[in-house]
């Protein structure tokens, strides 16, 4: 009797663990609905440059994790012009940044400066060489 039972329970659990492993589902296979995505559909937001004022609006007061060629870390602007980062592997500093026109500099240590056009590509800001996404708290 014992051994009966250990013969239907080891099919058993070997087609539970097939069920549930069908029902992962293919990798990489998007589902859809009628040719549309299952997935809310997503506006595409047009890559525009920032004005001074929109700059100032857009990071004034919050902090960003950035990624550049030359390190990645976190960065905090300050409504003042002033800001703080920590760097991943360089450690952290202060500086200053300023918006003319759609130029965006920033200066830190000893004086190195970087300018650059300042836009928004809808999921993240690039302010010169620095890819900019926000820090939500």
């Amino acid at each position: 009797m014992i051994l009966t039972r250990r013969l239907f329970r080891t099919p058993a659990a070997a087609a539970l663990i097939l069920a549930l492993a069908a029902c992962a589902g293919p990798k990489g296979v998007r589902i859809t609905n009628g040719g549309q995505s299952a997935t809310t559909a997503k506006t595409p937001v047009p890559i525009s440059n920032f004005t001074a004022d929109q700059i100032k609006t857009a990071i004034s007061g919050r902090t960003f994790q950035y990624t550049r060629p030359d390190g990645n870390g976190f960065v905090t602007y300050n409504a003042d012009g002033s800001f703080s980062f920590q760097d991943d592997a360089k450690g952290g500093g202060v500086g200053r940044w300023t918006a003319n026109g759609t130029q965006f500099c920033e200066t830190w240590g000893k004086g190195a400066q970087e300018c650059g056009v300042f836009k928004n590509t809808g999921d993240a800001y690039f302010a010169s060489n620095s890819r900019l996404v926000e820090m939500k708290t």
